[in-house]
């Protein structure tokens, strides 16, 4: 007849992360000051807490949480030794810093990642790329590119070092929002292109990180003309972010390729695009994007000529950017409704709404759109027969949009005002909505936010 196995070779065939589980959960009781019955009450008997620091059973993770919880600990401690337990809490720390939204949450992100320096001191490279990488996006969110882009590529550097492919993409990801965000499109292409190849490479091609570079992809080739390559890119993130369930980029990618359609001149399939990017934008509630969203789709119905769908879609996305607290938000809203209006020969109504976007503007320090407010008020006063205000504001406009380095804006007030001098107003021109100049019409639509 077989023999058992003695106590020590029984004890021995034990895994060994059981064993020191069990270890650390009777020093933890020890420390709490609770005996054996005290910690398993109500629900656990002494017997199975003695199985547990024998390492003679198995603890569910329900179970691990719930005795960290009576003990006053944590769960790391329960299941790593102190070495162990330090590079878990600095990775927790950085996860945490990287969830943050660097435009709101800046200052907590940094101390999230200070601390996670502090908890391992030196970070392994992957980590310390991390704790940089955290730090680069509260720069680019503070709109300090410069020291921004000299912590990106401190990152690229040490990545590439350590042949950490997919931490390079990030980097390289950020460099080229960076440049997005400051106008230079050109640098952007190529510093997007690189890192979602590098991504694909670093198997981090189903990652957050990697649509978003797609997506800031995408608006860099419209901005370029770049059609179907943005098509590409916007339709590459949006089956990305569907596989992910990730809705808020998947609303932003379905909004990308509204604005490729609508560059192309498609204006029902624009529209189609953009309502299924705000039925994705709602179900996420991702308030800022679903507002500029609604923005985007109440422009379009604009330009088709639906003003009463245009004005209830404008009307949704203020109340939405209101709620939200987006100040330069709610004065273009606002400044698209006072348009609307205007073509609707609301006269009254629209000189309200675009005084009103005016006072957002300039309350908010929006440089360009104050501009663009001014000339919207500069149209509404021209159909109201106001004809020398009118002129007189679209001159500020036209200075406010050369000041703030907006040409596409300053062409828009240049051509009203060569419109305007050809002469007066002819007889019952100001039965109608004042007509915006051909060759500024109809304006492009917004490309989505990429986020950092």
């Amino acid at each position: 007849m077989p023999q058992s196995p003695t106590p020590t070779a029984a004890r021995t065939n034990r895994p060994g992360w059981l064993l020191q589980f069990g270890r650390r959960l009777m020093l933890a009781r020890n420390r709490a000051g609770l005996t054996q019955q005290a910690l398993g009450a109500p629900d656990l008997s002494k017997s199975f807490i003695s199985l547990l620091e024998s390492g003679r059973s198995y603890p569910s993770l329900e179970t691990v949480i719930a005795l960290a919880r009576r003990m006053r600990t944590s769960v790391g401690s329960l299941l790593f030794d102190p070495a162990d337990l330090r590079l878990e809490t600095a990775l927790n720390l950085l996860h945490m810093a990287a969830a943050l939204d660097p435009v709101v949450g800046g200052a907590d992100a940094l101390r999230l990642a200070g601390a996670a320096e502090q908890v391992l001191a030196p970070l392994p490279p992957a980590l310390q790329a991390q704790a940089w990488l955290v730090r680069a996006r509260v720069l680019v969110a503070q709109g300090q590119f410069d020291e921004a882009v000299r912590v990106i590529d401190d990152v690229a550097a040490l990545a590439a070092r350590h042949r950490l492919d997919g931490i390079h993409g990030r980097a390289l990801a950020l460099k080229g929002l960076t440049a997005a965000q400051r106008g230079d499109v050109k640098a952007a292409i190529p510093a997007l292109e690189q890192a979602v190849e590098m991504m694909r490479r670093g198997k981090t091609a189903r990652t957050e990180e990697h649509v978003r570079a797609l997506i800031a992809l995408g608006g860099a080739y419209v901005g370029t003309g770049q059609l179907e390559r943005s098509r590409r890119a916007y339709r590459r993130a949006m089956d990305l972010a569907t596989r992910m369930r990730a809705r808020r980029l998947r609303g932003r990618a379905l909004w990308g390729l509204g604005v490729v359609a609508w560059s192309w001149r498609h204006p029902d399939q624009a529209a189609a695009w953009l309502e299924q990017a705000v039925e994705a934008l709602q179900a996420a509630d991702g308030s800022g994007d679903l507002g500029a969203a609604l923005t985007a789709l109440g422009i379009l119905r604009y330009h088709q000529g639906r003003y009463g769908d245009a004005l209830a879609v404008l009307q949704r996305a203020l109340g939405v950017r209101e709620q939200h607290g987006d100040a330069p938000g709610r004065s273009d809203t606002l400044d698209r409704i006072a348009q609307v209006l205007l073509a609707m020969d609301r006269r009254g109504d629209a000189a309200r709404m675009a005084r009103r976007a005016l006072r957002e503007a300039q309350a908010a320090g929006a440089r360009g759109a104050e501009a663009q407010a001014q000339l919207t008020l500069a149209r509404v006063l021209r159909a109201q027969g106001r004809r020398q205000e009118a002129v007189d504001l679209m001159r500020a406009a036209l200075a406010a949009f050369k000041r703030a380095g907006l040409d596409q804006g300053a062409a828009a007030a240049s051509a009203h005002l060569v419109l305007w001098a050809r002469g007066p107003a002819a007889p019952g021109e100001t039965k109608t909505a004042e007509a915006v100049p051909a060759q500024i019409a109809p304006d492009p639509l917004l490309s989505p936010p990429a986020g950092i």
